[in-house]
Order: structure tokens, then C-alpha cells, then sequence
């Protein structure tokens, strides 16, 4: 399944909660964590785009703790989506610096885009979809085309080596052989009403029990009625943001004609909710321009601005930890949420595994589910299996005598079979599972060999980060000589 969705941001989560007794504490610091990144980058990136440092604070605490980032974290679970919203900020960054001209900072786009192929393969698709309708839309008025398409295919070639150490095994597991849609959905089906995602964004709802609605939250409400009233006022940047924003929130509800696109790319990404990871961000941009037009034109003594700072902020917060709290204490999340307790044991659950089966073993995934081999003609149930480390180990007495084993393992491009330290024959059963022999006997062990393509991609990918690395050393190391001079 690794090879299929995006591990690598998984990873430092995993680490995180190597430090804890229990996994759910680590998973929670790992939320922590990745919320601190959030916080962090949302600041840079609006002190990149000429915010003052106050409205940058509240830009980065609208967007961190906006209501649909915590519905992922908190209600959906969705870490990987909420992996990827971490890095939005980066990745939109340098599409803007491209598209205004700061060329200089096409690499933080790269670095963006490639973080986020890292994290959830959903979101690429979407940001990305985003990203290419808007710069349609800009090379109508754009005197630097040629200039533009530059930069992006710069970026574009560095983001495929950045992160080729997933991209690459993932495309040769797509094009070794077929798989099923991921989940299908009816689009018409799954957009949510309007009228009950504005009403749940005023209810600052998180709670998806009992038919509620995924939407912005109240903050971006609030941002909706300020943009509009001091609209004349905002940067282009918060104006053009505000707009994209509003209508990607009127796009991701039944309000747009969904069935048009049923059969169409569009299709993959299940549920029209998850275009809201855009408004999100962008509303968080024109907030932060609303509170320096305030600080601006309204106010002048440090102490008021910090006063107003303060109060904004905490308003935000307490309405976080109102939403966070309701979310906690509805029958639906305790129900739903049972086993993601400290007191609670470790599981094992096969939920959406047909998702990365190939289309060949859908018909037997129940036979695999309940680890049935065929040995001889006749179907065995393995108890004897021991998980490792991107490896399994079969040792069942049935299977250490036969030379020829049916494994209940889907047949996949480069997973290999150990026996005795030595490779096993491994071809498709007719069942596309992993058909072994061997002339010897003895144990199993089925694990994923690297190919030589895979190795060339784990290079690529390491060189160009000490790339970017390089990057932003030689740029500190000038910045540095300037200020001396």
C-alpha cells in the first residue's frame, strides 16, 4: 500500500510517535507538529507577499486553525489531506512569484508542489488543476508569457526529480497493470447544498455526525462580509484571492453542474468537499490583508494594534477550541473514535485495501483478506505469519514443505520471495496473486525488491534537494555579504 499513497510525510509522524508509550499520543503530537509547520509557513508566506508582521500572525492562525483543516485532522482523519494542506502555503507562494514575475523564487513552488506529491496524491490533482486554470486565465492579460512558461517548466522538471523517490515506484505500479478507480463516487451525489455548508460555516460545525456538513468555518464568513465591504481597499493579490476563493466555495456545492463532469478525470477525487482546501488558504491571505487595512487606515498607537492583535486572535482561537470541544463530546466522534484512545490497544483493519489491489485479484481479495494459499489445488489457511518491516514471513508447516505455493499476496511489480536466502520463482496465479516455487523448503519471506529505476529515482531525488538546499545557502550567503558591505 506504501507504494500507492504517499508515505514520506507519513513517516515524520511515525517517528513522532516512536517517542510516546502510546500510538495515538504520537499521532496527536504528530498533529501538533505539522500544525507548527503550518503556523510557521503561513507567516512566511505572507511576509513574503509584503504583509506587516501583526497581519502575517493572523493570516497564519486563520489558515492553521481554519475549520476545514480541522476536520481533516479531527473528524475525517484524513492525515494524509491534512499533510498537504501543510505545504500549500509554499507551493501557492511560488506560483504567485512566477506569475508576478519574482523569478528568482521559482523554487519554492517545486519544493511546495513535490512536498504535497508526498503527502496525498488527491491534492496534487486538485492544487494542481487549480494552478492551471489560473494561469490560463492570466496569460490573457500576462505581457511575460514566454517568461512564465520558463519558470514553470523549471519548476515542473524540478518537482519530478524532487520527489521521483515516490512518484517513480508509484507510475511503475500503474503502468504494470490495471487497477480499479479508487472508491468511485457520484459527484452530483456527494456536492453538499449551499445554503447547508453556509450554514454550518456560521455554526463553525466540525461535526460530520448526523448528516452535518463539511465547510470554511466562521472565520471565513466573517472575511466574505469584511472582504466585500472593504473590498476597494485590498491589493490585487487579496482581491483577485477573495474572488477565487468565493467561487471555489460556490464550485464544491451542488450549486455547479457535478453530473457534467461524472465521467471525466474529475471523477478521482470522490467528494467535491475537498476543493475547500483552496478557499481555505485564500481567505487566510485576504484576513490578514483586512487586518493591515485596519491597522493602517483606523489605528495608530502600538498599543491599540497590539490590543486588536490580541483580541483577533484569541477570538479565532476560542472559537477553534468551541468547535474542537462540541466535536469531542458528540455521541457520533466517541462512537466513531472508540479505538483511537490512549487506553485503547492496537488494531488491525482492512478498510479500503481493494483501493490499491490490482483488478485482476478484486474477485479473491477476501480470499487474501483471510490469508488462504492454494497448495496443490486445495486452499489452506495461513495462522502462521509474521509482519516485518516491508516484509512478510510465512511458516506455516503446510508451507515450508511445498516447493509450489499460491500465496495470499496480490502479484505486484517487484515484490520478490526469499527462501532459505535464496529467490523463489515468483510468476501470477490465476487469482494474480504471487505464484512461488522453489526446489528447496523451508520458510517464505515476501518483501518489496528496489529496481534499478527505483534506485536511479531515491538518487534523483536526494541530489535535488541538496539543490534547493545549495539554493538558499548561496542566496543567505550573498544577503549576508550585501548587509556587510
Amino acid at each position: 500500500m506504501e507504494i500507492f499513497y504517499p508515505q514520506i510525510a507519513l513517516t515524520v509522524s511515525a517517528a513522532i510517535s516512536l517517542l510516546f508509550r502510546h500510538q495515538v499520543t504520537g499521532v496527536y503530537a504528530g498533529i501538533a507538529f505539522f500544525t507548527l509547520v503550518t503556523l510557521s509557513l503561513t507567516y512566511w508566506s505572507c511576509r513574503k507577499i509584503g504583509k506587516s508582521r501583526s497581519a502575517a500572525y493572523v493570516g497564519a492562525v486563520l489558515y492553521a486553525f481554519a475549520a476545514y483543516r480541522t476536520i481533516n485532522a479531527f473528524s475525517r482523519f484524513a492525515m494524509g489531506e491534512y499533510l498537504a494542506m501543510t505545504f500549500l502555503p509554499i507551493c501557492l507562494y511560488g506560483f504567485y512569484a512566477i506569475l508576478v514575475g519574482k523569478n528568482k523564487d521559482w523554487p519554492y513552488l517545486a519544493i511546495g508542489y513535490s512536498l504535497i506529491i508526498m503527502s496525498h496524491i488527491l491534492t496534487t490533482f486538485i492544487l494542481g488543476l487549480f494552478m492551471l486554470v489560473v494561469w490560463l486565465i492570466n496569460l490573457l492579460i500576462s505581457s511575460h508569457k514566454l517568461i512564465q512558461i520558463k519558470y514553470f517548466v523549471y519548476a515542473g522538471i524540478a518537482t519530478f526529480f524532487s520527489s521521483a523517490i515516490f512518484l517513480v515506484p508509484f507510475l511503475e505500479q500503474e503502468t504494470f497493470q490495471k487497477y480499479a478507480q479508487p472508491s468511485p463516487q457520484i459527484l452530483a451525489q456527494t456536492a453538499q447544498s449551499f445554503s447547508n455548508m453556509l450554514m454550518a460555516a456560521l455554526n463553525n460545525n466540525i461535526d460530520n455526525g448526523q448528516g452535518n456538513i463539511y465547510s470554511i468555518g466562521f472565520s471565513s464568513i466573517i472575511i466574505l462580509i469584511a472582504g466585500a465591504a472593504c473590498f476597494k481597499k485590498l491589493t490585487k493579490l487579496e482581491k483577485n484571492s477573495y474572488l477565487l476563493a468565493l467561487f471555489v466555495f460556490i464550485v464544491s456545492s451542488k450549486m455547479f453542474p457535478w453530473s457534467f463532469f461524472q465521467n471525466t478525470p474529475l471523477s478521482v477525487i470522490q467528494y467535491t468537499f475537498r476543493l475547500l482546501i483552496i478557499p481555505t488558504f485564500l481567505y487566510a491571505i485576504v484576513g490578514a490583508g483586512i487586518f493591515g487595512v485596519i491597522c493602517e487606515g483606523y489605528i495608530q498607537q502600538f498599543r491599540l494594534k497590539f490590543l486588536l492583535l490580541v483580541v483577533v486572535i484569541g477570538g479565532m482561537l476560542f472559537g477553534w477550541y468551541g468547535s474542537v470541544y462540541q466535536l469531542s463530546t458528540s455521541s457520533w466522534f466517541n462512537q466513531a473514535n472508540q479505538l483511537y484512545k490512549n487506553d485503547s490497544k492496537p488494531f488491525n483493519k482492512d478498510d479500503y485495501t481493494s483501493q490499491y489491489t490490482p483488478k485482476k485479484a478484486l474477485p479473491y481479495l477476501t480470499e487474501i483478506q483471510q490469508h488462504i494459499a492454494i497448495i496443490k489445488g486445495k486452499k489452506i489457511t495461513l495462522k502462521k505469519i509474521t509482519p516485518q518491516p516491508s516484509e512478510l514471513i510465512f511458516e506455516d508447516k503446510s508451507v515450508i514443505k511445498a516447493k509450489k505455493i499460491d500465496l495470499p499476496v496480490a502479484y505486484y511489480k517487484n515484490y520478490v520471495a526469499y527462501r532459505n536466502g535464496h529467490l523463489m520463482k515468483v510468476v501470477s496465479s490465476k487469482r494474480n496473486t504471487m505464484l512461488v516455487s522453489s526446489k528447496g523448503t523451508g520458510p517464505i519471506m515476501v518483501t518489496y525488491h528496489y529496481s534499478k529505476v527505483d534506485i536511479v529515482a531515491i538518487i534523483s531525488s536526494v541530489l535535488t534537494w541538496l539543490f534547493f538546499v545549495a539554493i538558499f545557502v548561496n542566496s543567505w550567503i550573498r544577503k549576508k555579504k550585501f548587509f556587510s558591505v
